[in-house]
């Protein structure tokens, strides 16, 4: 008896070894799918998330000139005379081609930002699109950039499509491609980065 006894009491810290191991692999095994949901949480950036599909142009400016703040922009217009609207695909016959979705105006008045977007093409534009136009054409009217190249001297289109290469992009972009591309925006930072000249005027 005292034997079997014995025997019992060697096994039990041996069996509450395995029921603890068992309990804590189970929990190792639930803690990669938390990690992982909070991963999938930190790649969406709720900062876009104040416009939708019946945002004004007005409401598209706040946050451009928002997103220009927290990107560490001096001046990002505020205080300026706003003048955006919607202009019609008419309007764009003298010198704008059918890739273009806007038009900047008064480059280099210091007192304004003035540009307009063709309404046709807003209204069929994804959000995404939206913001890739809206900051394109507000690159010309606010910072005075230039496209990286004009047309006759493009020979082949680049890797990827920084926001004042063209003011229309495919449907499928992302937003992870939108942020990315206007941080190298804000930062001046993309190849073939140029300005209107301003001397003369």
């Amino acid at each position: 008896m005292k034997k079997i006894l014995y025997t019992w009491i060697l096994y039990l810290p041996l069996h509450s070894f395995i029921l603890f191991s068992c309990a804590s692999e189970e929990e190792e095994l639930s803690e990669p799918e938390v990690v992982q949901e909070e991963l999938e949480e930190e790649e969406v950036d709720p900062f876009y998330a104040v416009i939708d599909e019946n945002s004004t142009l007005e409401e598209y400016w706040d946050l451009f000139v928002a997103d220009a703040i927290r990107s560490g922009k001096v001046d990002p217009g505020s205080g300026r005379t706003m003048n955006l609207f919607f202009g019609n695909e008419p309007d764009f016959a003298s010198g704008v081609t059918a890739d273009h979705a806007g038009r900047a105006y008064d480059v280099c008045n210091d007192e304004t930002v003035s540009f307009e977007i063709i309404k046709s093409f807003w209204e069929d534009f994804s959000i995404v699109q939206r913001l890739y136009t809206f900051y394109h054409e507000a690159g010309h009217a606010r910072y005075k950039y230039r496209h990286p190249y004009e047309r006759s001297e493009v020979t082949s289109a680049p890797d990827n499509y920084p926001i004042m290469w063209l003011s229309m992009v495919p449907e499928n972009s992302t937003l992870e491609e939108f942020i990315k591309d206007k941080n190298d925006f804000f930062k001046r930072d993309w190849e073939g980065v140029r300005y209107f000249n301003c001397t003369d005027n």
